[in-house]
């Protein structure tokens, strides 16, 4: 099966380099094998990352969530989960919480709801700029 590729160009520090030398020698893999691999492994996990991003933001519903992440429903239930992340799929839960909190008399749950209700966004991922060649041409390094 013959797949069109793109070549992509990484600028590195030395010590990246060798490191990256290091490992493909300890692996028996071929350092663009091992790039390859990080950067698809690299690629779904910042792509699960966004979308629960969203899904936190209540962008996105669950299954639109699993969507816009390229993984099933339940992979993404699962990682939603395993980030103990709040699951409200039904419009007015948190109302009809709150309304609960209230009629118990349950100060530890109305927190519960007020914080979720006033949770913020989430920041981007810190993630260091990768300059390709050819984004830079002109530019002295």
């Amino acid at each position: 099966m013959n797949v069109a590729t793109v070549t992509k160009s990484i600028r590195m520090s030395r010590e990246e380099s060798q490191e990256l030398t290091r490992l493909s020698a300890q692996m028996a893999a071929s350092e663009a094998a091992l790039m390859r691999q990080w950067i698809r492994e690299g690629l779904r996990t910042q792509k699960i990352e966004l979308a629960i991003r969203r899904y936190m933001q209540r962008e996105v519903d669950l299954r639109n969530g699993a969507a816009l992440a390229g993984v099933s429903y339940n992979r993404f239930l699962r990682e939603v989960q395993t980030r103990n992340v709040v699951i409200l799929e039904e419009d007015g839960f948190l109302d009809r919480l709150a309304f609960l909190a209230g009629a118990l008399g349950d100060d530890t749950l109305r927190a519960a709801v007020e914080r979720a209700i006033a949770q913020p966004a989430l920041p981007p991922p810190d993630l260091e700029p990768v300059s390709f060649v050819g984004d830079d041409l002109g530019k002295q390094t």
